[in-house]
This record gives C-alpha cells, structure tokens and sequence, in this order.
C-alpha cells in the first residue's frame, strides 16, 4: 500500500505539462520563425533546441526546430538568431515555441 502511495506521488510529478489546448501538429507543420517576440499575443510552450552535424544544411537543421515546435502544439518559434551557432561540429538553433493566442469567442468581462 505504501509503496503504491508513493509510486502516485512520483507519477505526479512529470516535469513541465504540456499545454493541453494546444495538442501536437504534425511533423512539417507551418511554424512562424520570428527573431524578436512576435506582435500577436501568444502563449509560449517553452524552450525548443536544434543540434545538427555540420553535413546538415541551415534550413534543414532550422526545420528540426520547427519540427519540435511542431510537437509542443505551437505555431510560433521566437527568440531565433539570423544565423545559427556553430561549436565542435555542430549547427545549433534555439528559441521559444509558442502558440498564437485565440480570441474568445466571449465578449470581454466573460459572460454574454
């Protein structure tokens, strides 16, 4: 009894959620890559990094960003330089995958 007590308490305790309005896309899905934070109001998901051998082109490397953004339900990357990083082997892109914010269909104050 103890012992499943605690595996609960344990289960519980998984890291960061996932946001679950915004559920994943699929793979190649259209993601906005912005360098700044973008105008639209967005909900961020949290960081997303790409590291890739040098035989990996930019864009492609850049995609795999895209592609974790992808996972995360975002439509939206920010934070990403002009160019990506590049150390022992490696092309590196990062930035903070985000969701576009829906408009409530409710006018403001909540009730209709």
């Amino acid at each position: 009894m103890r012992a499943a007590v605690v595996f609960l308490l344990l289960a519980g305790c998984g890291g960061s959620a996932k946001d679950a309005r915004y559920p994943a896309r699929p793979e190649g899905c259209d993601v906005k890559v912005f360098a700044e934070a973008p105008d639209a109001p967005t909900d961020n998901l949290g960081p997303v990094r790409a590291s890739c051998g040098e035989d990996i082109s930019s864009a492609d490397c850049l995609r795999t960003l895209e592609d974790q953004v992808c996972r995360l339900g975002g439509d939206v990357v920010w934070g990403v330089p002009a160019e990506p990083a590049k150390a022992d082997g490696k092309i590196r892109w990062s930035g903070r995958a985000a969701h576009t914010r829906v408009k409530s269909a409710l006018p403001e104050g909540g009730s209709l």
